[in-house]
């Protein structure tokens, strides 16, 4: 099984096999994620984008294998069995990550908001910006004038 030569920037993987001996030292686990941004299309990226998505998985494998443990010990069991870890990782889906609110919520919100009319737009000529508190092109600092102090002036 070869994964292929894999590169992006600043990242070049070239494997050689299942054997586990990589001429560019990376672990076989960096190369299992620099194949599966290529699979998803991803040819460039910055060498610390796998140093991350491996920091992730790791976290995330071990919550979902501590939250089993716990669930496997309060069961009375001397072992994990597929049944902790399949829970396990609902509770943990559950926890950390956060799906969209559902439709039919956010159907009524927008009916409520888009029953208020807009505000009418005032007759100008020009581009209408938002106030100048709110644009960006506006200032942001203020000026102090200081009026030069007499001070001694040293001989050099």
């Amino acid at each position: 099984m070869s994964l292929g030569n894999i590169s992006g920037a600043g990242v070049s993987i070239d494997s050689h096999g299942a054997q586990g001996q990589h001429s560019s030292g990376l672990p076989k686990d960096a190369l299992v994620m620099s194949s599966i941004l290529r699979e998803m299309g991803v040819t460039e990226y910055e060498p610390h984008v796998l140093r991350q998505m491996l920091e992730f998985t790791y976290r995330h494998v071990t919550t979902v294998l501590d939250e089993a443990r716990s669930l496997s010990d309060h069961a009375g069991k001397t072992a994990i069995d597929a049944q902790d870890a399949k829970l396990a990782i609902s509770l943990v889906a559950e926890h950390s990550f956060v799906g969209p609110p559902p439709r039919e919520y956010m159907l009524e919100l927008a009916k409520e908001k888009n029953e208020k009319p807009l505000p009418a737009i005032a007759e100008k000529n020009g581009q209408r910006l938002p106030a100048e508190r709110y644009c960006v092109l506006g200032n942001n600092f203020q000026v102090k004038h200081v009026k030069p102090s007499k001070q001694k002036q040293m001989p050099s």
